[in-house]
C-alpha cells in the first residue's frame, strides 16, 4: 500500500498512490474471498529484515518515538470533528472547536489523512505532503 506515515517518510502523489492501490486490488480481493468462504486469509512469509523490524526495532520505536505532541491543527481547521471520529484510540477531543490530542496515539495518521480541510499537521514533516484515503473497494456480489 502507499506510504502514509507522514511523520517520517515522503508520501507518493495522488496519481502514484492510486496506482499502488489499484495494483493491490487482486490481493485484497483474495483476502476478502477467503473471509467470505470462511477460510484463513493467506499470509505472506516474513523475511529476516521483517523479523528484525518487528521484534527489535518496532518495540523501541513505539516506546520512545510514537507520541502525539507534534500533532496540531492549522487555522484551516473547520472544527468538523472528523479527526476525533476516525481515531481508533479515541485520542482526539474537540475543545473550543479544535482538536486536542490526549497522549495515547499509535501514529496511524487517520486524523491527518481524513481531515477534509487538510488542516492537521505533524510538526514540519507533514507540511506540503499529499494526503489520501483509500477509495471504497467495490463490492463483489456473492
Amino acid at each position: 500500500m502507499p506510504e502514509n506515515y507522514l511523520a517520517m517518510f515522503k508520501v507518493p502523489d495522488r496519481k502514484r498512490a492510486a496506482a499502488i492501490i489499484h495494483m493491490a486490488h487482486p490481493s485484497i480481493r483474495r483476502g476478502a474471498d477467503a473471509i467470505l468462504q470462511g477460510e484463513d486469509v493467506p499470509q505472506p512469509t516474513p523475511g529476516v529484515l521483517d523479523r528484525v523490524k518487528s521484534t527489535l526495532i518496532n518495540p523501541i520505536f513505539c516506546r520512545f518515538l510514537v507520541r502525539d505532541r507534534k500533532f496540531y491543527a492549522t487555522d484551516a481547521c473547520i472544527g468538523c470533528g472528523k479527526c476525533a471520529g476516525v481515531c481508533p484510540l479515541h485520542n482526539i477531543v474537540l475543545a473550543a472547536g479544535r482538536p486536542q490530542w490526549q497522549g495515547n496515539c499509535t501514529h496511524c495518521m487517520a486524523c491527518i489523512c481524513s481531515c477534509p480541510a487538510e488542516a492537521i499537521e505533524y510538526g514540519k514533516k507533514s507540511v506540503g505532503q499529499p494526503r489520501y484515503q483509500c477509495p471504497p473497494f467495490e463490492k463483489k456480489e456473492v
